[in-house]
């Protein structure tokens, strides 16, 4: 009696799981959303996350440069078998081209040196104010400062100079 009980519990809870799974896969209509969408999400969400670890450093007391300290000596710029400028240039094209108003410019270039500039695209995100109380000011403290950190640790100084809407930057060898 109690064998018979469990098989008729069992088949009973298959069945309307099997009928709840397949009625839940039926109800919603997945969609493919073009390279731009899933570029400008991916984007907004890296830049999210920063602002979310500069919110979560204020929390506890720190700073957002202790922030960017600390993403600086976790991440790399490029990857280790290509530390050289043209790596740094194409890592930093890739970066701000990913948004769909970024733009990149390389100026000059040679295997000690690189001048380049590119655009802000991402202070659209602070129009109306802070983000999850971070300002923009905060928020580029950590991009280029993280950046500096993670250029210095291959050999090469990051400078950069903010002009209005566009960021100029120089890249130097230095050992």
């Amino acid at each position: 009696m109690k064998k018979n009980c469990c098989i008729t519990m069992t088949a009973v809870f298959l069945f309307i799981g099997t009928n709840g799974i397949h009625a839940q896969g039926t109800q919603t209509q997945l969609t493919n959303l073009p390279i731009e969408s899933k570029l400008d999400w991916a984007t907004w969400r890296t830049d999210i996350y920063i602002c979310t670890g500069i919110a979560f450093a204020k929390s506890i007391g720190m700073t957002a440069y202790d922030f960017a300290v600390f993403v600086g000596n976790k991440h790399s710029i490029t990857s280790p078998d290509d530390t050289n400028i043209s790596a740094v240039v194409k890592t930093l094209n890739m970066l701000f081209t990913t948004y769909s108003k970024g733009k990149f410019e390389l100026l000059t270039e040679s295997n000690l040196m690189a001048t380049m500039k590119w655009n802000r695209p991402y202070t659209a995100y602070f129009e109306n104010g802070l983000v999850y109380g971070v300002s923009l000011e905060e928020f580029e403290s950590v991009l280029y400062g993280h950046a500096k950190i993670m250029t210095k640790r291959i050999g090469i100084d990051f400078k950069y100079d903010i002009k209005g809407d566009t960021v100029f930057c120089t890249l130097n060898r230095y050992r």
